[in-house]
């Protein structure tokens, strides 16, 4: 995102799908806005469909979270409901500080790192 708030055309964003037991990660690296936000949600729409009971989303990648990133967030919680338990895993301020003014922090399952999301103790 530039300056003026407008979406630079080509910012660099990538989402990765894999299989780590126990669970189904989806990894997002770059700026997370308006733009690149419907490509995250159709991924995430497919990965709830499926039949994981326990999908992590790993943020730590994040460069950028605009405000459609917390309405994802949001929608997320909603698809699963309660057949699908969603971790997400977030630790820089880029991602943290959104959140926490939204208040929407207090609403997610949140961990510092993935190994810990995959097996919290």
């Amino acid at each position: 995102m530039d300056p003026s708030g407008t979406p630079r055309t080509g910012a660099p964003f990538a989402v990765t799908v894999e299989e780590r037991h126990p669970a189904l990660v989806v990894q997002a690296a770059g700026e997370l806005d308006r733009s690149t936000t419907p490509r995250l949600r159709a991924i995430m729409q497919g990965v709830l469909r499926g039949p994981r009971r326990l999908v992590v989303l790993d943020l730590t990648g994040i460069t950028f979270f605009g405000v459609s990133g917390t309405h994802l967030l949001l929608d997320v919680l909603h698809l699963a409901g309660n057949a699908v338990t969603v971790r997400i895993v977030a630790h820089a301020r880029a991602t943290l500080t959104p959140l926490r003014v939204t208040e929407v922090l207090d609403s997610l399952d949140l961990y510092p790192t993935l190994d810990r999301a995959l097996h919290p103790s």
